[in-house]
């Protein structure tokens, strides 16, 4: 018995197909042929059944989005005829609530359109569809504002009935960045999520360098497809402030303004309160203090500056500190504002005498007023005394004519003058408006704040 190595058994095979029979190689390439035409047109018919699949399925999704247009449109057309009856016969739901809250959103239609402050134009946005449930952003026009709606359907046995909005079915989840600000934000949020992110930027950037804010923190906004929710901080997450949709407020929304005032300003006034917070390092001071006014007149100040929309007369005290003295000059008493600091502060940051600021004091002695009268109310005489000057007898008879008087209204400050007087005391001369009547008010300026006198 020999060993034959590997090269001698494949020589000894390759002389075998050398010897086989020609007729035998071309039956072999034969079948080989046929087998590979076999799978080619099995991969073939695979292929079109399952394009054919595909076409069917689209289609079938066409139809299905098609009759959610037209049903969308059946009802356009029963509000535009007025046809009451056509209309509620296209709402569809388990508790009665909705019957009723769409009865009211006929009529409502009704008036708009009678006014001539309607047009339904049927124009639609976009239409999708999934399982059993539908969703249709379409066009009205109210007031001559082109608005985006959204309504919400779900397929039954005898078709697509407008149902209760959905607010698990509003669209993809999407996010939008630049350096500090992370918006989230669901697909049909889209504008307003656009709007909220380069304002609140833009915002974010100003009030850290107008208040110093130097190590100025990344923030994130979330806009929630919940129409009860307010403007909140997150109480899971300090850095994310929760924002309502404006869509799912009313289920429609103006094309020009996808961020309306309401949210707008309420977003404006929670960024500055945190701006104000970095600058303080979070104080809270007692309410009837000139701390606490000068605290959240800050954030007034701030979130009107931010939105453009200015109470001009209310932060006048602010305007003119920044007006007078620049950026630096609010980032000074900003950072030294402390829980019991009086109005006094204002000098120690800009290192001058308080009555020698160039500053309009209206605000100031109108907040004043405001104080007196809450702490007679409360009856914290010993606060109330505190902002008095009692040293001499006249003002402690006029003290008490105030206590007395206390259900009368706030005098309506008009004019507020800095002097000095010959016994070399500053006072402010107030100018108030009172049941048509003007009234002069003193205050003296005593221990580095401003004092209520007789004299």
């Amino acid at each position: 018995m020999s060993i034959k190595l590997d090269w001698q058994i494949e020589a000894e095979r390759i002389q075998e197909r050398a010897s086989e029979p020609p007729e035998e190689r071309a039956r072999r390439r034969r079948q080989f042929k046929r087998l590979i035409l076999i799978a080619a047109l099995l991969i073939f018919f695979l292929s079109v059944a399952l394009v054919l699949t595909l076409l069917r399925l689209e289609d079938v999704d066409n139809q299905l989005r098609q009759s959610l247009v037209d049903t969308l449109q059946a009802e356009l057309t029963a509000l535009r005829i007025g046809s009451y009856g056509d209309y509620m016969q296209l709402q569809r739901s388990a508790g009665e609530n909705w019957y009723i809250v769409q009865g009211e959103r006929f009529q409502a239609y009704q008036r708009l359109k009678i006014e001539g402050d309607l047009v339904l134009s049927g124009t639609v946005f976009d239409a999708t569809v999934d399982g059993q449930r539908g969703r249709v952003l379409f066009e009205e026009v109210i007031k001559g504002v082109p608005h985006k709606a959204v309504w919400f359907y779900w397929r039954y046995v005898d078709g697509w009935r407008h149902v209760p909005s959905d607010y698990t079915f509003w669209g993809e989840a999407r996010t939008l960045r630049d350096d500090l600000i992370t918006v989230r934000y669901r697909q049909l949020d889209e504008e307003s999520a656009r709007v909220l992110l380069e304002r609140t930027a833009r915002w974010w950037r100003q009030s850290c360098q107008i208040l110093g804010n130097s190590a100025c923190p990344n923030l994130e906004l979330e806009i929630v497809p919940n129409p009860t929710l307010q403007v909140a901080w997150d109480a899971a997450a300090l850095e994310r402030l929760l924002v309502p949709s404006p869509l799912a407020r009313q289920d429609r929304l103006a094309v020009s303004n996808p961020l309306p005032y309401e949210i707008e300003d309420t977003v404006a006034a929670y960024l500055a309160g945190r701006q104000v917070d970095l600058a303080t390092g979070g104080v809270r001071p007692r309410r009837s203090t000139d701390a606490a006014w000068l605290h959240q007149t800050l954030i007034e100040w701030l979130a009107a500056n931010y939105t453009g929309r200015v109470d001009t007369l209310r932060l006048a005290f602010i305007q003119s500190l920044r007006d007078s003295y620049g950026d630096s000059a609010l980032a000074a008493v900003a950072h030294a504002l402390s829980l019991e600091s009086d109005i006094s502060l204002v000098a120690q940051a800009l290192g001058q005498p308080l009555e020698q600021l160039s500053l309009d004091w209206r605000p100031f002695f109108q907040w004043r007023l405001e104080v007196e009268r809450q702490l007679i109310v409360q009856n914290d005489l010993a606060a109330l005394q505190a902002l008095w000057d009692v040293s001499e007898p006249s003002t402690q008879r006029l003290l008490q004519q105030r206590v007395s008087a206390f259900a009368q209204p706030n005098a309506q400050v008009v004019a507020a003058a800095i002097t000095t007087a010959a016994d070399g005391i500053p006072r402010a001369l107030v100018q108030a408006l009172r049941a048509d009547q003007i009234e002069t008010l003193i205050f003296r300026l005593r221990d580095g704040t401003w004092k209520r006198s007789a004299t």
